[in-house]
């Protein structure tokens, strides 16, 4: 790790200490409180002590912090936002808007939302009809994933085989067919990174 500045050391001996005594990471404002900073300046070190790697970002909210090897523990909210079919594509809808609570290393970082699965077209990855999807968006994807897809108007739960200009999107149902679209009409909402079982 690269060396701190007086500050810099100062500022991670108030987060260390504060994580000692059972009291939680602390906030822009306590820091700038404690050494009569701006908020901007208490967001400046901490930025440099993340890019030298003594803390590192809990989650996507600004100067949400944590030390590295710590475990976060906390509760997260997650929005169930929509059903996804896991069998023949139907058209996007959202539902009522439902939201639970699971700790955040369930599933890593980034932009993560659960979303209700529709059909069995998964099952053969254990994912059955009801269960809540976790997908973290993102437009990447590698080979074996399984991803979120939209199809024009359409949205499904797959993995997918590209050969040229056509997509094969594949179920791990034998009981469902590979359905085969243009590569053009598909984009990559996300991929799977968990699954909340149907209770």
């Amino acid at each position: 790790m690269q060396s701190l500045t007086n500050i810099q050391q100062a500022v991670y001996d108030y987060t260390r200490q504060a994580l000692k005594q059972g009291r939680p990471f602390p906030s822009l404002r306590d820091i700038a409180s404690h050494f009569g900073f701006q908020h901007t300046t208490a967001r400046f070190h901490l930025k440099a002590l993340e890019k030298k790697g003594f803390i590192r970002q809990r989650s996507q909210r600004v100067s949400d912090y944590m030390l590295p090897g710590e475990i976060d523990t906390r509760p997260q909210d997650f929005d169930l936002v929509a059903r996804i079919p896991a069998g023949a594509p139907l058209p996007v809808f959202d539902e009522t808007r439902e939201s639970f609570s699971v700790t955040h290393d369930f599933f890593g970082g980034g932009d993560i939302l659960g979303i209700r699965v529709v059909g069995d077209s998964m099952s053969g990855d254990s994912i059955a009809d009801g269960d809540i999807a976790m997908i973290k968006r993102q437009q990447e994807a590698n080979k074996g994933d399984i991803l979120a897809l939209r199809i024009e108007d359409e949205i499904t739960l797959k993995r997918i085989r590209l050969e040229d200009d056509k997509a094969q999107l594949l179920p791990s149902n034998p009981e469902h067919s590979i359905r085969v679209v243009p590569a053009r009409q598909l984009e990559i909402l996300g991929k799977l990174v968990g699954i909340i079982r149907k209770v």
